[in-house]
């Protein structure tokens, strides 16, 4: 090697050095960091089918994760997913701008809260919220998977 070939030869490696660093960050999750790995003990993800064909998940714990896993067990549908509606996927409703927590069953709800997953993405969430308050109760959401921890 002559020396006029050790900086053509440093340069290349230094090349080949970035351009694999930008292969490795362009090969990444894009959502690295906002999907829950790891559930909490006793809780699931379930995901509810609305009317509309869309899907949406929710994290459940305590007698709502129990409920919805006797449900799917049983080949049954555990009632109306009942729940606040919050801004941000909630590190589960990936593909959405909001997420639902604090859900419970009912065999009833009133028809404020009635929706499905198109509709609330068409109007947004804070144009949801700000006509239909806080809650999203989708009356005909069919338990269609469930996630164990």
């Amino acid at each position: 090697m002559t020396r006029s070939s050790v900086p053509n030869a440093m340069h290349r490696f230094i090349t080949l050095i970035a351009l694999l660093a930008v292969v490795v960050v362009a090969c990444g999750d894009d959502d690295a960091g906002s999907t829950i790995t790891t559930l909490p003990q006793g809780s699931v993800i379930a995901e509810f089918l609305t009317p509309d064909g869309e899907t949406y998940r929710v994290l459940l714990t305590g007698d709502a994760a129990a409920t919805a896993r006797q449900a799917w067990t049983a080949g049954e549908n555990p009632g109306i997913p009942n729940g606040r509606i919050l801004a941000g996927d909630g590190s589960v409703n990936t593909g959405h701008e909001w997420h639902v927590e604090d859900v419970e069953f009912g065999d009833m709800a009133i028809e404020v809260c009635d929706g499905t997953v198109s509709y609330i993405d068409d109007l947004g969430y804070e144009e949801f919220v700000a006509q239909h308050g806080d809650r999203f109760c989708p009356w005909s959401a069919e338990l269609v998977g469930l996630i164990e921890g």
